[in-house]
């Protein structure tokens, strides 16, 4: 047994000296500081702390080491030597870990925020509205109208659904513009994908309308190129889109002769048909007013007489009733209307009849107005409508009705009216959502200057299509002597009286002011070749004298 304080000795040798330095293990430097140093630090790292972008998720496994650090209740300082000294290597990687999961909770929540957003945009994009009637199947006359395609042409689709239309017409892009963006795909697929689910056939009902811009008999080369360029941008379009019908006007003549005119339209439409595979450019009869071509029947035959035989079997022909009746055909009586197919038959060939716009008149007979009523209303009435709607060579080609659907607001909530002849023509395939659209037409509203005479804003009441397209399809084998004929024809005839008389007031007035002018003009003339008959021969010779003897100076001057 070794002696009393052998034990003591030898544990006071072990214990270095007081005044000796505490040494320590490398890997504690960092991890015993004093409490003002440790302050220090935590500060520094939090501020180079730099968040993760796109963190990635975390594992199980750390997920629970995660939730057991930070249940783990952090170690109190130890003292050791004079000062005390604390641990904070554990609270440091707590504070970084909480960190980094409030970063990865944001980024998933704005993730789903992003998604939540998409998702409710592509609803809204691919909405369908309840339906104001549901569609007729099993018939053999295609009615339907021009739709809004505003937003994207597949958007006409569904519009042509909410009125319960077999065939509708659009337009593929802006009517009121030259320069127009490209059909982009989505809309174009989504088109093709509308129309199959709803039982549209493209190639066959629906008709597609040109822009009112494009004159292919313009005499002006720069302005015929642009014309011709944007026509065949649409002939394209048509064939991205699966359709094979598309209506354009025929143009004007301007100040050039008619047949020069018609030279250079059937001269595009040669080109155009060359340069496209399947497409069937459809002309529509006009009104016939001023140099418009198209007013005649008779000038449709001299057209395809100019066209090579081998395109023939693509060019067609619409018949506007508004339009034929204004240039002075008869489409009201039996008889005249008869008289008109006829003549349609003989000179042009039923076969290239492919589409109807089916309009009423605000305008009598021959005034050579484009006006538009809605149907029944105007001066072709119902019966007119009943011969179209009961003749047989119509089946199987779109009708579509251009008819106002204009109204003065209402409790009822309504989209604001674009209409102003043909409906929809301000409404066009503008790339990008409704938003958007809106805001661009609000735009050109504020700088739109105001009419002296404020006007009541219109609002487009779709209902009103639906109701004459149920209409006219009721007109089907239904007897014209019938109660219930009768009842529709005078209510309808009664609904648009005062707007009849009006124009047909403006009408007299104006055969009025022609008959005098042409009176007077004759009976100046009359007395003038009495009393200058000598004075206008000796001018016409002098003139004739001093343009010789200019013709010679021409001449001896080269």
């Amino acid at each position: 047994m070794p002696p009393r304080g052998a034990r003591k000795a030898a544990l006071d040798a072990l214990q270095p000296p007081e005044d000796a330095p505490i040494k320590r293990k490398p890997d504690e430097q960092h991890d015993l500081l004093s409490p003002r140093r440790q302050s220090k630090r935590i500060k520094s790292i939090e501020q180079l702390h730099v968040k993760p972008s796109s963190p990635l998720p975390a594992t199980p496994g750390e997920q629970s080491a995660s939730a057991t650090r930070k249940t783990r209740s952090p170690r109190k300082p130890q003292t050791q030597g004079k000062g005390p000294v604390v641990v904070i290597k554990e609270e440091l990687e707590v504070k970084e870990e909480e960190i980094y999961t409030e970063t990865k909770d944001a980024v998933v929540e704005e993730q789903t925020k992003t998604t939540t957003k998409a998702a409710r945009k592509g609803t809204k994009k691919d909405k369908i509205e309840m339906p104001l009637r549901a569609r007729t199947q099993g018939l053999r006359m295609f009615v339907g109208a021009h739709v809004s395609a505003a937003g994207g042409v597949h958007n006409a689709v569904n519009n042509s659904v909410h009125i319960g239309g077999n065939a509708f017409a659009l337009f593929l892009k802006s009517q009121r513009k030259w320069d127009n963006p490209p059909l982009q795909d989505e809309p174009r697929d989504n088109f093709l994908r509308l129309c199959k689910e709803q039982d549209y056939n493209a190639a066959k009902y629906v008709l597609p309308h040109g822009s009112y811009l494009v004159n292919l008999a313009q005499e002006d080369k720069a302005k015929s190129k642009q014309a011709y360029d944007a026509f065949l941008d649409d002939l394209n379009r048509c064939e991205s889109l699966g359709i094979k019908l598309y209506n354009f006007h025929p143009g004007s003549a301007n100040r050039s002769s008619f047949p020069d005119a018609l030279a250079r339209l059937a001269k595009a439409l040669t080109n155009a048909l060359s340069a496209t595979k399947t497409v069937v450019p459809v002309l529509e009869t006009m009104c016939g007013h001023g140099s418009t071509i198209g007013g005649s029947l008779s000038e449709f035959r001299d057209l395809l007489a100019l066209i090579p035989k081998e395109h023939h079997a693509r060019i067609g022909i619409c018949i506007d009733t508004c339009h034929s009746f204004a240039a002075g055909y008869d489409l009201v009586s039996p008889e005249g209307f008869q008289a008109f197919m006829k003549e349609f038959e003989d000179m042009i060939g039923i076969q290239h009849l492919r589409a109807l716009h089916l309009n009423d008149s605000k305008a009598p007979r021959g005034s050579k107005r484009d006006l538009h009523a809605n149907i029944g209303t105007g001066f072709l009435g119902l019966r007119a409508f009943h011969n179209v709607m009961n003749e047989p060579r119509f089946e199987g080609i779109p009708m579509i009705l251009e008819t106002p659907i204009g109204r003065p607001p209402s409790t009822s909530k309504v989209i604001p009216s674009t209409t102003v002849n043909e409906p929809g023509e301000d409404d066009y395939n503008e790339e990008g959502n409704d938003d958007e659209i809106k805001l661009k037409k609000t735009a050109k509203k504020k700088q739109a200057k105001k009419p002296a005479t404020a006007k009541t804003e219109l609002v487009d009441d779709f209902s009103v299509w639906a109701r004459e397209i149920e209409l006219l399809e009721s007109l089907i084998g239904m007897d014209l002597e019938s109660p219930k004929f009768l009842e529709l024809e005078a209510a309808l005839s009664q609904e648009g009286r005062e707007t009849r008389d009006k124009h047909m007031e403006q009408y007299k007035k104006k055969l009025e002011a022609e008959e005098k002018k042409q009176a007077k003009g004759q009976g100046k003339q009359k007395t003038l070749m009495e009393m200058m008959s000598n004075s206008k021969a000796k001018k016409k010779a002098t003139k004739k004298s001093r343009d010789d003897e200019s013709e010679d100076e021409g001449c001896q001057s080269c």
